[in-house]
């Protein structure tokens, strides 16, 4: 138990070189990091409103509002706002998650390894190089990207839990697995689409190798539950993708971004994008790639000689097949499977194959450790990764800007503004003057109030008018229009045909229920900006729009409850069974 613990320490110490720049004060530009804590602070604001699952962000898009988390990984701002509510600032707590990713992803690493190959020496070699991979640099310093950073802490976890799995079903690995695959799904969606094929025929070859049918059923399940749980984000993500524009046009050319043999080699160190001269590179790093060739060098030449390399050669030679096809990916040749391949279709960056490439050449290198003339082959090019990698792992400048410029920022968060609604042909430029205005007719609006779920205002008008309210359409929006007399919370009471005496209790007297049910009104946005048009009849009443789940999420809701409540009642079974 002490080796352990001592083994674990020294892993986590070795990521310590690499995640010094968080320990600095103010925070550094990256592509994406900035906007990590934007999002992060939109979050918080969307989970203050009660708006669960956040899926519409009221205050971004100079406060006109969109979909972000509809179709944006959540689980890293979840995850921020449970952090942030300690009293951390948003900087720190984004800070927090980097780093925390990285300690992470080296102690599962080492899990993982030592678990597969059944030796401590490969998984504490897997974990430095898995660290020292020079893509996570650039996640890091370059890229900024917190859903990548995170899910490379989940793909070591994820197969050391099946390992485990299939070794000795129980139930709590069954949890484990379908809690952790439910996080990366909600983690990073392109990460997911490329993990899950190998994860998958990982575990089926291991079943099937170590003849371990019986382990089949609890893998299935906690996959099945993992899916279930996280399909509150997914069944949207996908199913309403064609309500945005990101299905019309992708975020960048595809073909532009593969890569070429001098750059895996040896890629720039800059921090622009990669067709820029100073952009990031597409390093795979010398040492991982001596790993590879000198496992298949030692496979084929050692392996008759060796029990107890023959023992892991089959596993071994799916690793080692499963990379080479991932380092295919990256090349043009490639390109007809990017077109074709479900999902794969839908990324537009060859190169994010590299950190599955980083995952999986690391966890080979704990194969060479098996064999003491091979171990220090392997440490040697640990040592090699961290003295070539570790000048990398620095950002281009500090800036303190603090958490009110963040908080302030009222963009999108994205790139190209993809996940806008097709029916916004003018994408707004500035904060709008008043949230409610009178387009059509004359009146007055008063009492105007709105968060991210809810907008509600008075009118007074004489005669027909339309008010238009500057918040961008997305279905889940409802517009409800009460009598003056009616106040909303007992208009839903008189909604649902309470008894007159009841409501004449609380000092209401209504005219009749459907005047204090109140009345929907249709939404119509086919203006340029897609905000919602409200026509409002004359006389005094009181507005009052909210967003809400729409019959597909709630479908989708349903499915992650009922995974929950799944698991929660095999828990208790087998609590019942030991008791």
């Amino acid at each position: 138990m002490k080796k352990n613990l001592g083994i674990a320490l020294f892993v986590l110490l070795v990521t310590i070189p690499v995640i010094v720049p968080f320990f600095h004060s103010g925070y550094f530009p990256t592509h994406d990091g900035e906007w990590a804590v934007v999002r992060l602070a939109d979050m918080f604001r969307s989970l203050r409103d009660f708006q669960i699952p956040v899926r519409y962000s009221g205050a971004l898009n100079f406060g006109y509002g969109y979909p972000l988390f509809n179709f944006a990984y959540p689980l890293p701002y979840y995850l921020g706002t449970l952090i942030h509510f300690l009293g951390i600032g948003f900087i720190d707590t984004i800070k927090i998650l980097f780093a925390g990713s990285v300690a992470l992803s080296a102690l599962f690493m080492f899990l993982a390894s030592r678990s597969l190959w059944k030796n401590s020496w490969a998984g504490v070699a897997s974990s430095i190089l898995y660290v020292y991979f020079p893509y996570r640099m650039v996640d890091l310093y370059v890229r900024g990207s917190i859903g990548e950073s995170l899910s490379f802490a989940l793909f070591p976890l994820l197969f050391y839990l099946a390992i485990k799995l299939i070794e000795k079903p129980s139930y709590f690995l069954v949890l484990g697995i379908a809690v952790s695959l439910a996080g990366l799904v909600m983690t990073h969606n392109i990460m997911t689409v490329l993990f899950l094929p190998v994860w998958i025929v990982f575990i089926a070859s291991k079943i099937i190798f170590d003849k371990k049918k019986d382990a089949a059923k609890s893998i299935i399940i906690s996959i099945f539950l993992g899916i279930g749980i996280s399909a509150f984000f997914w069944i949207p993500a996908i199913f309403e993708k064609h309500l945005i524009l990101l299905s019309q046009t992708p975020i960048a050319d595809r073909s532009l971004y593969f890569v070429k043999l001098p750059q895996l080699l040896q890629g720039g160190g800059g921090y622009g994008v990669p067709t820029d001269p100073n952009g990031f590179g597409y390093q795979f790093g010398l040492p991982h790639l001596a790993i590879l060739f000198i496992a298949i060098f030692i496979l084929l030449l050692a392996i008759s000689r060796s029990r107890e390399l023959a023992k892991f050669a089959r596993i071994t030679v799916l690793l080692i097949v499963v990379i080479l096809f991932y380092i295919l990916l990256l090349f043009k040749p490639s390109a007809f499977l990017w077109e074709n391949l479900p999902l794969l279709s839908e990324i537009n960056y060859p190169w994010t194959a590299l950190g599955i490439l980083g995952f999986l050449t690391s966890l080979l290198a704990g194969f060479l450790c098996m064999q003491k003339y091979t171990r220090y082959i392997v440490f040697l090019l640990a040592l090699a990764a961290v003295a070539l990698v570790l000048p990398y792992a620095k950002p281009q400048y500090f800036v303190n800007r603090g958490d009110d410029f963040y908080l302030t920022n009222e963009a999108t968060t994205t790139s190209s503004d993809e996940l806008m609604p097709l029916w916004v042909k003018e994408k707004p430029t500035e904060r709008f003057a008043e949230k409610v205005e009178i387009v059509e007719g004359v009146g007055a609006v008063s009492n105007v109030y709105y968060n991210s779920k809810e907008i509600t205002f008075d009118v007074l008008t004489e005669e027909n008018m339309t008010v238009r309210v500057n918040t961008i359409y997305y279905p889940g929006w409802n517009a409800i229009i009460y009598a003056p007399a009616c106040h909303p919370e007992l208009a839903r009471l008189a909604a649902k045909r309470v008894s007159g005496s009841f409501l004449r209790f609380f000092g209401f007297q209504p005219q009749n229920d459907n005047e204090c049910g109140g009345k929907e009104l249709a939404i119509d946005y086919s203006n340029n900006k897609g905000v919602m048009d409200l026509q409002i009849p004359s006389g005094e009443n009181k507005v009052e729009l909210k967003f809400s789940e729409t019959p597909l999420r709630i479908f989708a809701d349903f499915i992650t409850l009922t995974s929950f409540l799944v698991l929660l009642l095999l828990g208790f079974r087998v609590f019942l069974r030991r008791s």
